[in-house]
């Protein structure tokens, strides 16, 4: 019991922090880590965009000609997105005029 409590005590801050490792190597080795797959990425538009001035998630959705940038990173469970891109279990990675594919 002590033994099977532990190891999901460990599974789960391992998860928490798997962003870290990946960051670190990636610039460790000269890569480019794409936006969008850390939790705390908030990625810009194309350039001339003009949902790009909005800097946080509750702008962009405040603004009904403007999308979510969907967050790319791994999860537990898959992502439910809504019509205009916004995830109601994941991050909102950044704000664009392109409406999401389907």
């Amino acid at each position: 019991m002590y033994r099977s409590t532990l190891l999901i005590l460990i599974a789960l801050l391992l998860s928490l922090s798997a962003g870290a490792p990946i960051d670190v190597f990636a610039k460790s080795v000269g890569a480019t880590r794409v936006c969008g797959t850390s939790p705390s990425d908030w990625c810009p538009s194309s350039p001339g965009d003009p949902c790009g001035r909005h800097k946080n998630t509750a702008a962009c959705e405040a603004d009904p000609k403007c999308y979510g940038m969907p967050y790319r990173g791994e999860s537990f469970v898959a992502c439910m997105f809504d019509a205009r891109g916004f995830a109601v279990n994941c991050p909102t990675v950044g704000c664009t005029s392109k409406r999401p594919a389907r």
